[in-house]
């Protein structure tokens, strides 16, 4: 009996040890340039909850001081204020330059939050608490920005035509004034890229007829 006892109690110890072990720390979140604005929503409303984000560049002294607080910080919201939906992300702006340059990160790290449909940069102290009383409370005491759009179809369209013809003066001056027309006016530039295509389809067109034909007489004058 007494053996039986003692095997149970090694197995309960076994047990709960196992449990402690396999329980997950609070997840701070990879964000790519990709994947930011679908997990966020930071301008369409933020459904997903409040996302504090860290902007970082591995190199930097700074970034690997803060990455251990990082994920302290995501422990202490997700254990101590559940119901505020805090989430905690990290974006390594020397791969994601497309997120980093819509934010206009400027030095690393650079901590944002997002929250209420606004972007609040924070300046504060750097330790576990401060950034939990911010987190959970402290950023309404801030003035917050609005948040940039995402890159539209046209402004990802543009820089692809500026990197593909960047060597050509002339051709870089006119992806200079489209990008300017897409800036200030947007509905102007689809216009213009439907009527391009419209034309360049009509091209396409008459000169592949006209070679079809071309090549159809060639080939009947072989014959005969």
């Amino acid at each position: 009996m007494h053996s039986f006892l003692a095997l149970l109690f090694v197995a309960l110890c076994c047990c709960s040890t196992w449990c402690v072990s396999t329980v997950e720390a609070a997840e701070v979140h990879v964000l790519t340039d990709s994947t930011f604005e679908h997990q966020t929503q930071a301008s369409s409303g933020q459904t997903t909850g409040k996302w504090l984000v860290k902007f970082y560049a591995p190199w930097c002294g700074h970034c690997k001081k803060l990455a251990p607080v990082w994920d302290e910080l995501a422990e202490k919201v997700e254990s101590e204020a559940p119901e505020d939906g805090i989430l905690l992300a990290k974006v390594d702006c020397t791969k994601e330059k497309a997120v980093c340059s819509r934010f206009k990160i400027r030095g690393y790290p650079t901590l944002i939050y997002f929250a209420e449909r606004s972007m609040i940069r924070y300046s504060g102290g750097r330790d576990v608490d401060s950034l939990a009383a911010f987190a959970t409370g402290g950023y309404k005491e801030v003035t917050g920005e609005a948040v940039p759009a995402p890159p539209s179809w046209l402004d990802e369209k543009v820089k692809e035509m500026r990197k593909i013809m960047g060597g050509n003066e002339q051709i870089k001056t006119i992806a200079e004034d489209f990008e300017h027309i897409v800036q200030m006016r947007k509905n102007a530039a689809v216009v213009l890229v439907a009527i391009g295509l419209v034309v360049g389809l009509l091209l396409g067109c008459i000169f592949g007829g006209a070679g079809g034909s071309k090549r159809a007489t060639m080939s009947k004058s072989k014959k005969e």
